[in-house]
C-alpha cells in the first residue's frame, strides 16, 4: 500500500505541483490525490470527504482536546473502501499542508477512531509542502 500511495503522490507533484506552489485548499489537493490513487485500487472506491456510514452521517468518538471531545461528525480527507459496508475499508488519509498551523493530534485521533470504529486497516497522515518552492521539498508521511 505504501508504494501505491507513493506513486500517487509522485503523480500529484509531477502533474499538479501548481496546486502545492499556489497553496490551494487541502480539499483541492485531496481530490487530485484521490484521482491518482483510484487507478491503483480498482476493486475499491477512493472518495474525498465521504461523510456517511451506510446512510447516516459518519461520527467517531474523539478526545476532549479535539473540538470538545465526544461523538463528532467527520469528513475524512481521502478514504479507500467499498461503499455500504465495513468489510473492505482499506485506508483513511488525513492531509495537512505545512502552511496549516493546526496541531496534528486531532487528525491522528480521527484516523485512529476510523480504524477502531469502522475497521480501516491503515491510516496515513500526510504533511504536504505548500507555497513557493513546495515541489522541491519533502512530504512527511506518518503511517498509523
Amino acid at each position: 500500500m505504501e508504494k501505491l500511495v507513493a506513486d500517487a503522490l509522485r503523480l500529484l507533484f509531477a502533474n499538479d505541483g501548481f496546486l502545492l506552489e499556489a497553496d490551494v485548499a487541502e480539499r483541492a489537493i485531496a481530490a487530485r490525490l484521490a484521482t491518482y490513487m483510484s487507478a491503483h485500487f480498482r476493486d475499491h472506491q477512493v472518495d474525498v470527504e465521504y461523510n456517511r456510514h451506510g446512510l447516516v452521517p459518519k461520527e467517531v468518538g474523539l478526545p476532549e482536546s479535539c473540538r470538545g471531545g465526544g461523538r463528532k461528525r467527520i469528513f475524512p480527507d481521502v478514504i479507500v473502501h467499498q461503499r455500504g459496508h465495513d468489510d473492505e475499508n482499506l485506508l483513511v488519509i488525513q492531509i495537512k499542508k505545512e502552511t496549516n498551523r493546526e496541531p496534528r493530534e486531532c487528525d491522528r485521533a480521527v484516523i485512529e477512531a476510523m480504524k477502531r470504529e469502522f475497521r480501516y486497516r491503515r491510516g496515513l497522515l500526510i504533511d504536504l509542502p505548500a507555497g513557493p518552492g513546495a515541489t522541491g521539498r519533502d512530504t512527511k508521511l506518518e503511517w498509523l
